[in-house]
């Protein structure tokens, strides 16, 4: 059944669980102290709700778009942006869930919307890159370090594509200076000098 025809209204039950800080409030007196835990269970609290609303609207927006692609009437665009969302918010919540859906990691929801859009460029150039991402300790990192890698490649590619260019043009000066030395060297008949004037003719259309 879909996800539609498996919903239903429910209560959220807010779990009451023990709660430790990893901060260290050494320099902050006891009152301060006490309100900035309070605060940060509210803000884990609140962002694991968002990390669940999150997957939630993930799989709402896969089975809109799945059901608008069977129309194939391109009226996914209209439908979302008739409920108030934006393009962008969309399109990165498609992403978050398919990656996490595809890679089985829910490290995905504990990354900056530039991280996701990072991936999804990745995944272009090496599926593989993207386990090692987010099975790292730094996931952020990683993916810098992998971005460095793929500009060093690009630029070294892009140097020797240049070198292989070159080393062609000086085949061609070459090739051409042997074809003047040959013209300056020998007669030739009205015909093949008229064959000539039009090969140049050709060639200076191709180049300029």
């Amino acid at each position: 059944m879909g996800l539609l025809a498996n919903y239903k209204k429910s209560e959220v039950l807010i779990k009451k669980e023990r709660f430790e800080s990893k901060f260290d409030y050494a320099d902050f007196n006891e009152e301060d102290k006490e309100n900035l835990i309070e605060l940060e269970k509210k803000a884990t609290h609140t962002g694991n709700l968002l990390k669940e609303n999150l997957k939630d609207l993930g799989d709402v927006f896969l089975e809109a778009h799945k059901i608008f692609s069977n129309n194939k009437n391109g009226m996914f665009g209209k439908w979302y942006e008739n409920l108030g969302f934006k393009k962008d918010f969309v399109y990165l919540c498609l992403d978050r869930r398919q990656l996490s859906l595809q890679y089985n990691s829910n490290e995905i929801y504990k990354l900056p919307d530039r991280a996701i859009k990072d991936i999804k460029k990745i995944e272009k150039e090496n599926g593989e890159v993207v386990f090692e991402i987010l099975e790292s300790e730094n996931p952020k990192e990683k993916i810098k370090e992998f971005k460095d890698n793929l500009t060093q490649n690009k630029t070294k590619k892009e140097k020797n594509i240049k070198k292989e260019k070159n080393i062609k043009k000086e085949e061609i000066k070459n090739k051409l200076n042997d074809l003047l030395k040959f013209i300056n060297q020998n007669e030739f008949n009205d015909e093949k000098l008229c064959n000539l004037e039009i090969l140049i003719s050709n060639l200076e259309k191709e180049i300029f």
